[in-house]
């Protein structure tokens, strides 16, 4: 019995004390959860995980491992969480957000439905939604960004690079041994911002800390610097000297703070006046004449996540920080913006249409409001974050940065013009044979430029276009009909290939050619809409052949009488040169006759019985080349 007893207590006692832990490890994971210290929360969430975890803190455990980058350890969590009953929603969202990441777009579709199934209104999952269904847009042209990765190994994770005078500041960690703090987001050291140059070779040489007083104890991150290079706004975390203004433990907001250059130093540390321990600013970018800052803040109020604001300097004094608005800030989150000197406004988002995490995109101030962002797709986005864009001073050179390859890293990136390509193909009329010895003439509209090619044995041509130019085409072959075509590049943002198909029809005097699709309504001659578009071929090639005298036909079936026929048919004819006349052919080259029932193609003739289709061959209208003058 006293053995029983004894029994019974030390069970007690070890519940107790295992209740206890399980108490203890998800009290401090929540708190480091809650205050985005992720890699702490993971320590003390798998403590408990799976024997003594609830479906709460199994998705709080995937989260944080999506967040520190073990995205399959997300996934697999995920996976299990959405099978239990008692999973919230968002469960399903979160792991659709997984799935895009690892470009698993198809099998994120299914849980984005079932996720707006529960909550139909949310915006951010329908746009993703509506990204997954159209991801392949992103690759629309891989040629108008050649990335090189920028490697330093001493860094974990390095970005938002922006050029500095003879070379780039940037923002970086480094893995951490023992006896140094930590960030308990990554667990690895804190931010700091580091300058580097190139060497004679084009090498990036040793980074080096920035001096002064503008790297601390804790993260600083994004910078921008006014034209002369002497004045900084950069992010850092909220501290004062040694403590972070939030608990002991926990990662504070971001404040922005300016310095300035002094003596090789940067001193002089000021905050932005809109700063607050309650909300966050941070990701500074500044207009060329450094009189307007955007910046991006979770402060009350947005469209949720974080958002772009805007504040301008005048008479030294920063105005309210205003919302861009909602056309670039969306429910999720915009960061890392970087202002143009042209007005473009770059910025990174996990909605609009977004390839997965944080893309890059473009919009520009058109007056009144913000126009629809841009994604400037794969490879400058990839379906990992991409963020941290900027050009340098040349407009075509710049950075990004990017989680592509598993941490984040630094890309420099070379913008190329987009490539156009014409190619053609001479055959003969209604058949595929090739037809050599085509001459085809392009002239570029804006300068009159001429260029001469020959179709050679399998009827081909082709030739690179230039960007922004308009080109006049001209075909032609001795006894043939001639054919131009029309084609621009102007406008077009994207690589693009032209197909030229030229018909090449020998012109044989008093050969009828049967305009397709020229119907008119019952008993009337007037030219349809259907039968304009029609005619408005036979305009072009009379544009193109100016040399060639035609005749207009107009025929009918054999039902009805004969002069009604007769005469219908005509005012047919004559309508049919009016309209070419209308559109600028000299009357003089043209004639018309009507022909009624007279001339059949096939065996419908009176008292044959016939379908309708039949008879319709029959009631055509037709041209034929009467006369070609000489030049």
């Amino acid at each position: 019995m006293k053995k029983t007893i004894i029994t019974l207590v030390a069970s007690a006692l070890i519940l107790l004390v295992l209740n206890g832990c399980v108490h203890y490890h998800t009290a401090k994971g929540n708190r480091y959860y809650d205050a985005l210290g992720y890699s702490k929360a993971i320590h003390h969430f798998e403590k408990i995980y799976p024997e003594h975890a609830t479906t709460e803190i199994e998705c709080k455990l995937a989260d944080s491992y999506f967040k520190t980058a073990q995205i399959d350890s997300a996934e697999r969590l995920y996976h299990l969480a959405v099978m239990k009953q008692d999973v919230l929603p968002h469960a399903h969202f979160d792991l659709a957000k997984v799935l895009m990441y690892k470009g698993m777009h198809h099998e994120a579709v299914q849980h984005f439905k079932e996720y707006l199934k529960l909550v139909p209104r949310d915006r951010v999952a329908q746009m993703l939604l509506s990204s997954c269904q159209s991801v392949y847009h992103r690759y629309r042209d891989t040629t108008l960004f050649k990335l090189k990765p920028i490697r330093k190994q001493e860094f974990v994770n390095a970005f938002s690079s922006i050029e500095y005078q003879n070379g780039a500041i940037f923002s970086a960690d480094k893995e951490v041994f023992s006896g140094r703090k930590t960030s308990s987001w990554t667990g690895n050291s804190y931010l700091d911002l580091y300058y580097m140059e190139k060497d004679s070779s084009g090498n990036w040489m040793k980074p080096e800390l920035l001096t002064g007083d503008i790297n601390g104890r804790f993260h600083e991150g994004p910078a921008t610097f006014t034209e002369d290079g002497n004045t900084v706004f950069f992010t850092r975390s909220n501290y004062f000297k040694r403590k972070l203004n939030a608990n002991d433990q926990m990662e504070s907001n971001l404040k922005i703070f300016k310095a300035s250059f002094v003596e090789g130093k940067w001193k002089n540390l000021e905050e932005f006046p809109y700063n607050s321990d309650e909300y966050s600013c941070g990701h500074p970018t500044l207009s060329k004449d450094g009189k307007t800052m955007y910046f991006v803040s979770d402060m009350p109020s947005g469209s949720g996540g974080t958002d772009i604001y805007k504040s301008t300097y005048y008479d030294g004094v920063w105005s309210i920080p205003e919302n861009i608005g909602t056309s670039v800030n969306t429910e999720g989150n915009e960061m890392f913006p970087y202002l143009h000197e042209d007005g473009a406004l770059y910025f990174s988002s996990d909605a609009h249409n977004s390839m997965g995490g944080l893309d890059v995109f473009i919009t520009y101030f058109n007056g009144w409001r913000w126009v629809k962002p841009e994604n400037l797709n794969y490879p400058l986005n990839s379906i990992k974050d991409d963020f941290g864009f900027s050009l340098n001073k040349d407009n075509r050179t710049g950075f990004v940065s990017s989680s592509r390859a598993s941490a984040d890293k630094i890309y420099s990136f070379e913008k190329l013009p987009p490539t156009f390509n014409l190619y053609g193909k001479a055959r003969e009329k209604g058949t595929q044979i090739p037809v050599k010895d085509v001459v085809v003439e392009i002239t570029m509209e804006s300068t009159g430029e001429l260029i001469k090619m020959i179709s050679d044995e399998q009827g081909r041509f082709n030739m690179k276009l230039n960007p922004e130019t308009s080109y006049h085409l001209y075909c032609t072959k001795f006894g043939c009909f001639t054919r131009t075509d029309h084609l621009s590049t102007k406008g077009l943002k994207y690589s693009e290939d032209f197909y030229a198909d030229f018909e090449v029809e020998p012109i044989v005097i008093n050969k009828p050619i049967v305009l397709e699709n020229i119907y008119y309504d019952f008993d009337k001659w007037d030219i349809r809409e259907d039968a304009a578009i029609e005619l408005d071929k036979l305009v072009r090639v009379l544009a193109d052949n100016p040399l060639i005298d035609i005749e207009m036909g107009s025929h009918t079936d054999v039902r009805g009488n004969d002069q009604y026929n007769e005469v219908l048919s005509e005012k047919r004819a004559m309508a049919a040169v009016k309209y070419l006349i209308s559109k600028g052919i000299d009357s003089k080259r043209l004639t018309y006759k009507g022909y009624g029932e007279k001339v059949l193609v096939n065996r419908c003739a009176n008292g044959i019985q016939c379908t309708e289709e039949e008879h319709q061959k029959n009631r055509r209208t037709e041209f034929k080349v009467i006369r070609v003058r000489e030049q």
